[in-house]
């Protein structure tokens, strides 16, 4: 159940500010951020199962993040990789050739999925679903917004709003304050009230102890939780900074890897 964190047009040193976290199963293998392709250069966290990366950027600012559209039934393992298309989107070069090249993708080819990408002058939203062809591209608008794994602003996902009201109350401030407020949200694990948690179908592979600790922002269960965290800002044209945790993300525990990016 991962928690992409976008803080846009609010600070004045950088345009967009991305923090999140990756959920997933702790035995599917995974490595940091590397130089994904080349010309444009891609970086990304690299899914070793699939080869595709759940968030990367590029040296332009241009980047995107994913997550799973939240399904109850079993995954098609047939349909094509939707960390491979995370790495096409970004391989376009810009978010207009991207938004373009989303418009030729036939969803229905994927697992349902949820993107966000943006380039500091420009963010989008985008939902790709399996019962339609088209993938659903919508612009945003400046402030935080938090996607999870649903459409922003779905009531399953209760977190998405303790997220967004954390980061949007963090004053402006210089980036060694800001990265540990950021982090400090990313490493929430306090859950929710029972009453909070959504109801779940008959069919749901977990019960509500699960489901109420799937609401954390940093999520810990015994076979799947957090297993990395991203912190990044970008501008137009430049990548200011791009951190990466693959333990509790803490201030000081992020490794700095935006060198990979020049």
């Amino acid at each position: 159940m991962c928690t992409i964190i976008v803080r846009h047009g609010i600070d004045d040193w950088c345009a967009t500010i991305i923090a999140s976290n990756r959920d997933e199963f702790y035995e599917r293998p995974a490595s940091g951020p590397r130089v994904l392709r080349g010309d444009p250069r891609v970086v990304g966290g690299r899914d070793e199962r699939e080869g595709g990366t759940w968030f990367g950027l590029i040296p332009n600012g241009f980047f995107a993040g994913l997550t799973n559209q939240r399904s109850f039934g079993a995954r098609d393992d047939t349909l094509l990789s939707r960390g491979g298309l995370v790495v096409d989107l970004l391989a376009t070069g810009s978010l207009e050739r991207a938004k373009r090249f989303l418009g030729g993708v036939d969803s229905r080819r994927y697992n349902d999925f949820n993107l966000i990408i943006g380039d500091g002058a420009q963010l989008c939203v985008a939902y790709g679903r399996r019962e339609a062809a088209e993938i659903e591209i919508d612009a945003l608008s400046a402030g935080v917004h938090v996607l999870c794994n649903d459409r922003l602003g779905s009531p399953e996902f209760p977190k998405a709003d303790k997220a967004r009201e954390r980061v949007a109350s963090i004053s402006a401030a210089p980036w060694h304050e800001l990265r540990g407020s950021l982090a400090e949200v990313l490493a929430d694990r306090s859950l929710p009230d029972p009453a909070e948690v959504p109801h779940l179908p008959p069919d749901a592979p977990f019960d509500r102890d699960v489901a109420r600790r799937l609401q954390a922002i940093y999520v810990e269960t015994p076979v799947y939780g957090t297993v990395s965290s991203t912190i990044a800002a970008v501008s137009p044209g430049h990548v200011h900074q791009y951190l990466f945790t693959d333990s509790l993300p803490t201030a000081a525990g992020f490794e700095d890897v935006v060198g990979l990016t020049r």
